[in-house]
């Protein structure tokens, strides 16, 4: 019965979008209609400042971290239960209650699982973001290397753990392929 808690606590917190709230206290416009229309950190940092576009990152990545640690004090510990948990917040943010089920991508809410997760491997985590970024976020031949890579260093640094850190990488893999089916789709008809 927690789980479900939990699960739902997890949607509706993940619902909350810090990049409308703060675009909409800042400029009085809706960030779903400026810049790429994405309501995510990265449209907030081009269109109202890197500043905001850093504060509602830190927001969208505690929205999967938090509910995972609230969680854990409750006594779940199992961390595919808490990858779930954590992927309920990614949904929300996705598709928010709030904001007629048109959200982001979820992409540093799923890093803030990550972070909880297995906070050693984030700065590669980091730094894989970025290198794909430069490059083209959108090239499997950049991405597929980069996921293997994170896998072999996943298992360098947490041996003990490794299976089901491996399998909640996976989830957060499904999960960012399913709610970010467009982009995918366009990656494979590109390969």
């Amino acid at each position: 019965m927690e789980l479900i808690v939990f699960i739902i606590a997890g949607y509706i917190i993940g619902s909350i979008s810090f990049a409308y709230l703060f675009t909409f206290f800042l400029t009085g416009k809706d960030i779903r209609t400026i810049g790429t229309r994405n309501p995510g950190a990265a449209n907030v940092a081009r269109e109202i400042g890197k500043k905001w576009g850093i504060i509602v990152w830190l927001g969208d990545t505690i929205k999967g971290a938090g509910i995972m640690a609230v969680a854990k004090s409750y006594g779940i510990t199992n961390e595919i239960l808490l990858t779930i948990i954590g992927i309920s917040a990614v949904i929300g943010h996705c598709y928010p209650i709030f904001l007629k089920f048109k959200g982001g991508k979820g992409i540093a809410t799923m890093g803030g699982v990550m972070l909880y997760l297995a906070p050693v491997v984030f700065p590669f985590i980091l730094g894989f973001w970025f290198i794909a970024q430069a490059i083209n976020p959108r090239s499997l031949k950049i991405i597929l290397p980069e996921v293997m890579l994170f896998f072999v260093i996943l298992w360098q640094i947490y041996p003990h753990a490794f299976s089901n850190l491996a399998i909640s990488t996976l989830l957060l893999i499904f999960t960012n392929a399913f709610v970010n089916r467009e982009a995918f789709n366009e990656m494979r008809r590109a390969h």
